[in-house]
């Protein structure tokens, strides 16, 4: 398998904020998996004020079903947008408040939700990705191997530059100092499609949050090109990771300057057996490093050119210089293993941080473990994501056409939504893992500048998701262990530049239910 031919146009035009990762902006329909564009980076400010429920049970209940439809009908500017929320007392199992609850909406990354539910549900909290080196014959006295090296990948979503040097460190550990052969890859555990459902929908976009998936990927399948500016004009431009020729800065014409904005161009000239960026444009002194962190092409090809280079390190010299692609054959003895931390971890990785990435391996991973047959495809990924749902009791119309949430994929309700939290709630084998994952207010991950220094802070559990005009919010809400609300807050067609003004709403509607069991 090579390279796709071709060539890629990366503009970068940078807010000046120092230290901060540089990104392409999403365009109409489109998420990034970049923290900063999951999370309150619109300013929601909520109410300002402490809110406080009426004492006398009978009277809370409407005090908190017309708080909600208040901050709904308070804010005019969304008369045309398309709402549904829905709050489920999980203790009593009563609908505390709804609105277009049954309508589908785009749940943006909330559909990682979906992902995290069925994963825990059809793979467990304990299952670990396995990448594993193999050979058909030990090494001779001199270290010699004389057919190919195999490596195969089974869909690890957080295997890292590390981990294959790990590999390649324990494969020498193990003897072997020259390979006659190949380095084979083998990555039939996922088919060849690379790109998730969806993700054609902006081709142009070269940033990492619209990664490809390969069953052998690493880092994420993306590199970072990092630009830091020193005195009279010069830069320094790093790599990451280092690949020779594979992945090399052929043009380098970035200036620092000490007055105006920072602004940097990235040409990425896509060949056969390279890599070629071109780097272009100024940087101001004293505003740190910039990392620009794009996506690969060919992203087994990628994690191969990693693994050769990492065998490099460990003094294996592969004879041959090839990288070609075939099964691992029945009697190849394993050489080496690498384990992923469990799904519980990884999932923790996904939902606080909005990975895309991980999620839609997670998703291609349960088509692959569903199935009998090697090569999963996208549609064996959606068969039993869906399987795994319906399961656990989601009834009616939905659709999740991949796992992160990008672009016009997913067409589910608030009161679905609402009915997976509380299956996952019931299910001690889901529930606890899936807490864990999600963002805490005012605390960590997606949610860490929401509701700080107000009773809110630590008690929301809640996956964020943002598009150009969805914004959405869900989860748990609790005071204490014994009372706990799930909600959906989804927000469609948001005119432009209204996003803070949905973000305030979600934020009067968290305090309002926080309120609410405050005041029991």
């Amino acid at each position: 398998m090579s390279l796709r031919v071709g060539q890629a146009l990366l503009v970068v035009a940078l807010a000046s904020i120092p230290g901060q990762r540089a990104e392409s902006q999403p365009g109409s329909g489109s998420g990034s998996s970049d923290p900063a564009a999951d999370d309150d980076d619109d300013g929601p400010a909520g109410s300002g004020s402490a809110v406080v429920a009426p004492a006398n049970p009978a009277a809370r209940l409407g005090w908190l079903k017309e708080r909600f439809a208040t901050s709904l009908s308070s804010r005019a500017v969304l008369a045309r947008s398309r709402v549904g929320y829905h709050v489920l007392d999980l203790t009593t199992g009563a609908v505390l408040a709804s609105h277009e609850g049954d309508r589908g909406l785009n749940l943006a990354s909330n559909a990682k939700v979906l992902t995290a539910v069925a994963a825990l549900k059809g793979l467990g909290g304990g299952f670990r990705w396995r990448t594993s080196v193999y050979a058909l014959t030990a090494p001779d006295d001199t270290g010699t191997i004389a057919g190919n090296l195999y490596i195969k990948g089974r869909g690890d979503p957080v295997l890292t530059l590390e981990g294959l040097r790990q590999l390649a460190h324990d494969v020498a550990a193990r003897g072997v100092s020259v390979v006659e052969g190949n380095l084979v890859v083998d990555a039939s555990y996922f088919d060849n499609a690379y790109e998730p459902p969806h993700f054609e929908e902006q081709p142009k976009e070269r940033a990492a949050f619209r990664a490809p998936v390969a069953s052998l990927g690493v880092n994420r399948s993306a590199y970072t090109v990092t630009v830091l500016a020193q005195p009279e004009g010069k830069t320094k431009v790093t790599i990451e990771p280092q690949l020779g020729e594979y992945l090399k800065l052929t043009k380098d014409e970035v200036t620092s300057v000490t007055e105006g904005r920072t602004r940097l161009r990235l040409e990425a000239k896509v060949r056969r057996d390279q890599i070629a960026l071109e780097l272009t444009g100024t940087i101001r002194q004293g505003q740190g490093s910039w990392d620009l962190r794009r996506r690969v092409d060919d992203p087994a090809r990628f994690a191969a050119e990693v693994f050769v280079r990492a065998l490099a390190e460990q003094g294996i010299k592969l004879k041959s210089r090839s990288v070609t692609f075939g099964n691992v054959p029945a009697a190849a003895k394993l050489m080496a293993a690498h384990d992923s931390p469990t799904l519980a971890d990884v999932l923790r990785s996904m939902n606080k941080h909005s990975d895309n990435y991980i999620a839609e391996c997670i998703m291609k991973t349960l088509g692959a473990e569903a199935k009998a047959a090697p090569a999963a495809t996208w549609a064996d990924g959606q068969a039993a994501m869906r399987g795994r749902l319906l399961e656990l009791g989601m009834t009616g119309t939905f659709r999740s056409s991949n796992g992160s949430g990008l672009f016009a994929s997913t067409e589910v309700s608030a009161k679905q939504l609402v009915s997976l939290l509380a299956a996952a709630h019931k299910d001690y084998r889901i529930g606890p893992d899936l807490v864990a994952s999600l963002p805490v207010g005012g605390s960590d991950g997606t949610l860490a500048r929401r509701w700080r220094g107000k009773p809110s802070q630590g008690r929301v559990r809640a996956k964020t998701g943002t598009l150009d005009k969805v914004k959405t919010l869900a989860g748990y809400v609790g005071v204490d262990s014994g009372h706990v609300l799930a909600f959906a807050i989804i927000v469609n067609d948001i005119p432009g530049g209204q996003r803070a003004t949905v973000g305030a709403m979600a934020d009067d509607m968290v305090e309002s239910m926080v309120a609410f069991l405050d005041g029991k």
